[in-house]
Parts: structure tokens; sequence; C-alpha cells
């Protein structure tokens, strides 16, 4: 091995230790385990997962909660109680000293939970207030918050690197500020359905009026003694037979008159022919 290769594997493994040791400065259920009052809290900062969040900072403040003000949780779902908590953790170095010489009386600080994306509407930062004498307070930076939860005592603190201070309560977010205040378009009012029609009642059936009698068919015309009795009408001849009358009789004879009288004219007119034909040859 070359001579040069040594101190650059000696500093290769400085580095990596150095970085191991930073990154496990510190542990927070560690921190918290020899203090049977933050059991719940230390245990909730397990099961959500904040906790290696936490310990994967490099400075980094967290406002622990005594286990008889944790109501504000109990029986919230895994989600909810890691919402609540990631806003307890403040993503910078804040001991008491820092925060009794607040230059500004009020100061608005990043969390955890502003760090994961999920937070809307200033849900992400803490106010932090100090009036004076009086104590220190944080809330929620959310609209419609209170800044309620003071400061009771230090807990731990290795300086510039993690500082764990005990709280009163349990910082809360007001629920109207879960997401974006916007206008609510109204619904349009809808028209109250019309009443079910009635039924109305069965219409009496109208009697019959009085009905026109028909006549009676009229009846053929019955033969008179005077008309004389139908002839046998041949076969193919009119479907109205011809009844024999004196009119009948009337036509006959007439007709009987005109063919004799034709007759006779011609007759004469023959023999006047004959006659002139002659005596023209004599």
């Amino acid at each position: 091995m070359s001579p040069m290769s040594c101190p650059a594997v000696v500093l290769f493994f400085s580095l990596f230790l150095l970085l191991s040791s930073a990154a496990d400065a510190f542990n927070i259920t560690e921190i918290l385990s020899p203090y049977p009052d933050f059991t719940t809290f230390n245990n909730y900062l397990i099961q959500t997962g904040v906790a290696g969040e936490i310990n994967s900072k490099q400075t980094i403040t967290v406002l622990v909660v005594a286990d008889g003000n944790m109501s504000a949780v109990s029986g919230q779902s895994i989600d909810t109680i890691k919402k609540v908590l990631s806003v307890h953790v403040i993503l910078d170095y804040y001991d008491v000293t820092k925060l009794q010489n607040l230059h500004a009386k009020s100061v608005v600080v990043t969390t955890l939970y502003q760090q994961s994306g999920k937070a809307q509407n200033q849900q992400g930062f803490l106010t932090v207030t100090h009036v004076g004498n009086g104590p220190v307070a944080f809330g929620s930076a959310a609209p419609g918050s209170n800044v309620d939860s003071i400061l009771v005592k230090t807990i731990s603190s290795q300086p510039y690197n993690i500082s764990v201070l005990q709280v009163t309560n349990m910082i809360s977010v007001t629920s109207n500020s879960t997401t974006p205040s916007s206008p609510t378009a109204e619904a349009p009012a809808v028209s109250p359905p019309p009443p079910p029609a009635r039924a109305s009642p069965p219409r009496k059936a109208l009697a019959p009026g009085p009905s026109q009698k028909k006549s009676p068919a009229a009846s053929p015309p019955k033969p008179s003694d005077a008309t004389a009795p139908l002839a046998d009408t041949p076969v193919g001849s009119p479907s109205n037979p011809v009844v024999d009358g004196p009119a009948s009789d009337t036509k006959t004879s007439a007709a009987s008159v005109i063919t004799s009288e034709g007759i006779y004219l011609v007759s004469i007119l023959t023999v006047f022919t004959s006659g002139w034909f002659l005596l023209t040859m004599i």
C-alpha cells in the first residue's frame, strides 16, 4: 500500500464516524424515557413515526405535554395524532433563555408539519409570544387559533442541537382552517314539488237518451187487383219483369197499323211506277 493511501483511508473513516455521531447525536425517545409523565407523548412519537423524523434533524425543538393533558388527541386516528405532534416540533433551536429574550413581542416559527407539505392556511407555523414579564405562549398561526399553550420548564437541552420544553396543553388547530377559505357557492333553491294531483271521482254514466226508433222498412207494395200477373220471363231477359197490360196491347196495335200503312204505300208506289214504265214503252 502506498504511503499516500493511508491518510486517505484515515480521513474517510474519520468523516464516516463524524457523520454517524452527528446523526445519532440525540434520540428523543431516550431523552423522554426517564420521565414517566411523558409516557403517552413518547409512545405517540414512536407509533406515528415522528420520533424518527426528529432524530434525523440536526437542530430541533420539541414541545412536550404531560399525560394528564393529552385528552385532545385521545381516540383520534394515527394520521390526526401525527399531524398534531408534528406541530409541536419546531425546526430551530429554542431554549428558555432564547425565548425570554425575543426582540419582538411575537414571532412565527416553522414546524415539522409545514415540512410535510400537507399544511394549509398557515397550519404549519406557530406563533410565539412573550409580552413583558409575562409567560411565553405558543399557538397555531392558522387564522382563528388560540395562543394558549404556556411554557412550563425545560426538560432537556443540548445547545444548538435539541431542546425539549414542556408546555401546558396540546396546541390545537381550528377545524375551519383545514382547507383554504373560499366563498361557498350557494346551491340554487329547490322549489317544492307540486302537490300530487287529486284523483277525480269517477264520472257517473249518463243515462242513455231516448233512442229514435227506426221505422220499419217499407214493405214492398202489394200487387193490386188491377195488376195482371207477371209474365214468365225468359232466361237472359232483364231482371225487372214486364207486366202484360193494356198499355202493352196499345203499343202492339199501333206498330201493326204503321206496318200495314207502309206496305200499302209501297204497293201503290210500285203500281204507279210500273204504269209509268209501260207508258214510256208505248
